[in-house]
């Protein structure tokens, strides 16, 4: 699956090393299936699994990370405020369906616009906006600057993960 998910968002510099699936993230492989099968993104399974292994690693009740999804109206929207981890799933895959479309992505194999959208579930689909209008699309030195303007606009010391890309 590891291969699956590296060849899933293909040809990356190298840079990073691949961290194998946590028994915790393999243990909701049939859950995130169903949620990408009803939200139209079964081919991103692979994506949607190293997601949650970077958030979280498959562990606690809000494995995807989900609460400041616009999707969660059930629980408090702060870090790890889901409570259940199928709402969270629910919610996280249903948020990154809406970044690969806010992305355009076509298909797995549409590298660029895959890492746009992977970026884009760390800050928000506004990112994703922001960087096609302003540079075509992701690259590490935007997703940068997009993170210190966000630091500097709400006098933050941290705004997401610049290389967010790389650790998923």
């Amino acid at each position: 699956i590891v291969l699956g998910v590296i060849g899933g968002i293909a040809g990356s510099s190298g840079s990073s090393s691949a961290e194998p699936l946590s028994q915790e993230v393999l243990a909701y492989t049939s859950t995130i299936q169903r949620y990408a099968s009803q939200y139209g993104i079964s081919e991103y399974v692979p994506s949607i699994q190293a997601i949650m292994m970077q958030e979280s690693g498959g562990t606690g009740t809000d494995p995807m990370n989900s609460s400041r999804s616009v999707y969660n109206t059930l629980y408090p929207s702060i870090s790890n405020g889901i409570e259940d981890p199928e709402y969270s799933i629910s919610c996280g895959v249903k948020e990154f369906a809406d970044c690969l479309s806010t992305a355009a992505v076509q298909n797995r194999a549409d590298a660029e616009r895959l890492y746009l959208a992977i970026q884009g579930y760390n800050y928000g689909t506004e990112y994703i906006t922001w960087a096609l209008n302003n540079f075509s699309g992701y690259s590490k030195y935007n997703a940068q600057m997009y993170s210190d303007q966000k630091k500097n606009e709400l006098n933050l010391s941290i705004y997401g993960d610049p290389e967010y890309v790389d650790h998923v």
